[in-house]
């Protein structure tokens, strides 16, 4: 058996549906890109690292189990990722199991785990501790002190003493010369590495598309962490990053370790990422970044996720700059309605203007991903009704290679979850426990009573799912051209025309 200073392990949400006959399936597989940075840090500072992402040593052979993985190594800490509420139950399944299996000191972290760092520690004895907010220098700080007989002098740190739970006092917020050192590239520390980035996507599953295994693989870059505004959904938002990391506005990491990070994906063969950092409607900092990596020529295809609009300049740099074999510019406006998208939108913009960028996108020649979502604060069935209005718009006058309707999911730490009354917001969903029993009734196969977490003012969880299922019948029917789907869509069109 192999000692082992840190092994970090990722826990992919394993379900069971009854339509399969009740199988061990896996979804939400994406790993947070700081994993491989911190088990690098600690590596480069002379302690022992693995990584195992336990969704795809289970994709790759199905009878893996993660106690597997202690008849292999003895660690002495087990490092477990909860950034996502997704892994709720997984994460906290997995630190029972470690604590069965050894004597490692368990620490989790990730935004999930610092909102619900109390919580977490009053209910799980198998976690010693949560390290919140950033969290590179803080582990590195945690291995230097683990002998010690206290771990008060490790920033950012709830841990579990023989006298109950403390919190230490100092603080890390990593800028952009920490960010600068990372080296997100060292592959070698996740075991089945390739594999991963051969079936994972940018949504954060498996990739449906089984043919594109041998075609495609894909890989997030790291470009920056913080925001600017504050959608009312979402916990990655300016008032989130200042309550979880202290961070008060965005950091980029520096332009040359993206390029090289970029350059290094291309040496290992990945060819498409994804980049999802964009908070700022002036882009120079990608303008300069482009140019950098056309004088390097660097080759690699890439999603973009807009957060706001972006003019003809953009739109020519970006298409000069990625290989065109799957890149595409990704566009999120929620809502057709203007008045709802004002209500719930950090970054605003009218149809009108959607329309004009949109026409620039196909006059360029780009690819374009257009989302919308249901559930939004403010949304009744009429508003709803201007959503698939502008969906159809779009589908007859523009070649959209992606265009979805999702409804929103309860985000533990967005502006509606933390003040639900001001949004219109009638929650479900509550605390740390609800987000574990959720996922746990999910991999015990047990239907959950609610797929959403809330009501709102304006429309019930069941209206709210039944909204996106009439938009994603609507976009099936433009598919097929049958107009008995595209017909039930209709009504609601009707309704916001009135």
């Amino acid at each position: 058996m192999e000692e082992i200073d840190c092994l970090f392990i990722h826990p992919s949400t394993h379900y069971r549906s009854q339509a399969q006959d009740m199988k061990d399936l896996i979804t939400f597989i994406t790993m947070p890109m700081g994993t491989i940075a911190m088990a690098d840090l600690l590596y480069a500072n002379g302690y022992s690292t693995k990584i195992y992402h336990t969704g795809i040593e289970q994709v790759y052979k199905r009878s893996f189990i993660v106690e597997d993985l202690f008849s292999q190594h003895d660690p002495k800490v087990v490092g477990i990722d909860l950034h996502w509420y997704v892994h709720s139950y997984d994460a906290m399944r997995i630190a029972d199991i470690v604590k069965k299996q050894s004597d490692a000191f368990v620490v989790i972290g990730g935004f999930t785990s610092t909102f619900f760092s109390q919580e977490i520690m009053a209910n799980f004895d198998s976690v010693d501790a949560i390290i919140r907010g950033d969290a590179e220098i803080p582990l590195l700080e945690l291995m230097k002190n683990l002998s010690k007989d206290t771990l008060e002098e490790v920033p950012n740190l709830t841990y579990r003493t023989k006298h109950g739970i403390k919190t230490s006092k100092g603080v890390y917020i990593a800028d952009e010369e920490d960010l600068g050192k990372l080296d997100y590239t060292n592959f070698e520390l996740l075991s089945n590495y390739d594999k991963y980035h051969r079936v994972t996507t940018q949504a954060g599953d498996l990739d449906p598309y089984g043919w594109k295994l041998h075609l495609k693989r894909m890989a997030w870059v790291p470009l920056g962490r913080g925001c600017t505004v504050n959608c009312s959904y979402c916990s990655g938002g300016n008032k989130g990053h200042c309550s979880l990391t202290g961070r008060d506005k965005p950091v980029y990491h520096p332009k040359e370790q993206v390029v090289s990070i970029l350059a290094r994906f291309e040496e290992v063969g990945i060819d498409s990422t994804y980049m999802d950092f964009d908070p700022y409607v002036d882009r120079s900092w990608y303008h300069e970044l482009f140019e950098m990596m056309r004088v390097e020529g660097v080759d690699i295809s890439t999603e973009f996720a807009l957060w706001s609009l972006t003019d003809r300049a953009f739109a020519r740099d970006f298409k000069r700059t990625f290989n065109p074999l799957y890149s595409t510019l990704v566009l999120s406006p929620e809502s057709g309605s203007e008045d709802v998208r004002r209500r719930n939108k950090g970054f605003y913009y009218t149809n009108d203007q959607i329309h004009q960028w949109l026409e620039t996108s196909r006059e360029e020649y780009i690819p374009v991903e257009v989302y919308f979502a249901s559930g939004l604060s403010g949304e009744t069935q009429e508003n709803f009704g201007e959503t698939l209005e502008l969906a159809r718009s779009i589908l007859e006058k523009y070649p959209i290679i992606s265009i979805t309707c999702n409804s929103i999911q309860m985000e533990p730490g967005g502006p509606w979850y933390i003040d639900p009354g001001r949004y219109g917001i009638r929650p479900k969903w509550k605390g740390f426990m609800d987000y574990y029993n959720l996922f746990k009734a999910s991999a015990d196969g047990i239907p959950p009573r609610s797929q959403l977490g809330y009501d709102t003012d304006w429309q019930t969880e069941q209206e709210i799912l039944g909204n996106s299922i009439k938009f994603n019948e609507m976009l099936e029917g433009f598919a097929l051209g049958r107009w008995d789907l595209i017909a039930k869509g209709e009504d609601l069109i009707k309704i916001a025309k009135v």
